[in-house]
Formats: structure tokens, C-alpha cells, sequence
């Protein structure tokens, strides 16, 4: 078997088919708690998605989430001042965005997933060791999905 020069390989990459969009009936309920810079980037491609709605935010700053909102034009999403307040409410979400500063993330990520809820955590995914390891353990006691946020 030939070996392929780079050339041929970017080419390859340049000429693949365009994903088709998913249509679904059902609309995936996704919250975001934390609504700085970085959820910036989680609301745009999750805007891109026709199968997910964003119904709620929370952020610790009182409007953020509010202005969060209007600067992304999501409309009847409702807003809270914590994540537990978010995650107590809001009883059908599918999953949330942890995008809250980084000592924030095990806590708010292990709320999650004691509520039943799929996590998409930004990186880092937490500062200690156990953390870690409560995270982990919250996730298979949970028996739902925890990525984390590493390109």
C-alpha cells in the first residue's frame, strides 16, 4: 500500500462531505451557569444546533445572566442568581454548561449530576486532586454523561 503525501491528506479533509443537520421533534433543554467569557463560546455553537433550546442561566452576578440573555437574543429563558437554585427549579433539563470560574467547577458540576443532569464542563476540569475524584464518583453514581470541555 502507497503511502499518501500531506497534500493528498488535506485534500481528502478539503473535499469531505458536509455534515447533514440533525432535525429532530424533540429539542435537547440545555442551561448554562455561568455566564462570562467563556459561555460565550458554548451559547454560539449551541445557537447553531436546531435540536437544542438553552431554558435557563445562572450566574452569581446580579443581571448577568439577564444580559447574558438579551446579548444573545435567547429569548424566555429563565435566569437565576446560583446553580442550585438553577438545578432545583429547572427539573426537566437534559444538561448544563459549567462555564462558572474554576473553583466553582466541582461543586456546581457535582449539583448536576446529583440532579440527574448531563454535564459539558469547561476546562480545567477542577483544582485539587479530590475534586477530581468526586467528580468522578458523582458522575457513575449519577449514571449520566460528564465531558470535559479539552480540545
Amino acid at each position: 500500500m502507497a503511502k499518501k503525501d500531506s497534500m493528498s491528506i488535506m485534500n481528502e479533509f478539503k473535499n469531505a462531505p458536509q455534515k447533514e443537520k440533525i432535525e429532530s421533534e424533540r429539542k435537547l433543554k440545555v442551561a448554562i451557569i455561568g455566564t462570562g467569557w467563556i459561555a460565550d463560546a458554548h451559547i454560539n455553537r449551541y445557537k447553531e444546533m436546531s435540536d437544542v433550546e438553552v431554558v435557563a442561566l445562572a450566574d452569581l452576578v446580579p443581571g448577568k445572566a439577564e444580559k447574558f440573555a438579551e446579548k444573545w437574543e435567547i429569548t424566555g429563558a429563565r435566569c437565576y442568581l446560583s446553580h442550585k437554585e438553577l438545578l432545583d427549579a429547572e427539573t426537566d433539563l437534559d444538561a448544563v454548561s459549567v462555564c462558572t470560574y474554576n473553583r466553582q467547577h466541582a461543586p456546581c458540576t457535582i449539583y448536576a449530576l446529583e440532579h440527574g443532569v448531563n454535564v459539558l464542563l469547561e476546562k480545567p476540569m477542577c483544582v485539587t486532586m479530590e475534586e477530581a475524584v468526586d467528580i468522578c464518583k458523582a458522575e457513575k453514581k449519577s449514571g449520566k454523561i460528564l465531558s470535559i470541555g479539552f480540545q
